[in-house]
């Protein structure tokens, strides 16, 4: 029996997500709902870290989507149901659309867009124990529910999964010096909704049993 994970004690993780219904269950870990979106999760992740001061990683877990294979040019790390690692995530869509493409706001030179690291000690201690693959992430505030938004989205960031939380809360974590870690199972492929293969309990029901993997002595 072990209280501790890649060398912090597990009561010193802050183990959020974002929709009520990731954590459902997982109460008695002590979960934290963020919120969904980047600005209700980045505001209370930094709420939560400023207010606890035994806090020395903070573990993002929940769902996300995939880019399927028609989008990519090599087949997915990581397919619906299955478990993943998020190594680094990005802001995918701050910035403005132009005639000759999307500049985000760092080709403008106005502001980060990423890519945020996630702590590589602690991504390659929970890939090696979850048997999980290492994916790099996009976050964004308008999912790619149209197969011609999902291929914009993946040739511009090259990223394998996507939600609507994982940058920004990295972001937090850089900035306030605190490890993250990010767990994301897949619910869906992105693209034309009628072909994402939607499962979202299953996915929930992954991604909870991985928390209680780590997170249980």
């Amino acid at each position: 029996m072990t209280s501790v994970f890649a060398g912090i004690a597990l009561s010193e993780f802050l183990v959020v997500h974002a929709a009520p219904i990731e954590g459902h269950g997982l109460e008695d870990l002590g979960v934290q709902s963020l919120g969904v979106g980047k600005v209700p999760s980045s505001l209370h992740c930094a709420e939560l870290l400023r207010s606890r001061e035994n806090v020395r990683a903070v573990l993002l877990f929940g769902v996300a989507g995939a880019f399927p294979k028609r989008h990519r040019e090599s087949e997915p790390p990581v397919a619906v149901g299955e478990l993943a690692i998020v190594s680094h995530d990005m802001l995918g869509d701050e910035g403005v659309e132009t005639p000759d493409g999307f500049l985000d706001l760092g080709a403008m030179q106005l502001s980060d867009c990423g890519p945020f690291l996630a702590e590589p000690r602690l991504a390659k201690a929970a890939a090696e124990r979850l048997h999980a693959p290492v994916v790099h992430g996009v976050t964004v505030s308008s999912c790619s529910g149209t197969d011609a938004s999902s291929q914009r989205m993946h040739a511009r960031s090259g990223a394998d999964v996507e939600s609507m939380e994982g940058a920004a809360v990295a972001y937090v974590c850089r900035q306030l010096e605190v490890p993250m870690l990010h767990l994301r199972a897949i619910s869906n492929w992105t693209g034309d909704r009628d072909r994402g293969e939607w499962n979202l309990g299953s996915a929930i029901d992954v991604v909870q049993a991985a928390v209680r993997t780590l997170l249980q002595p």
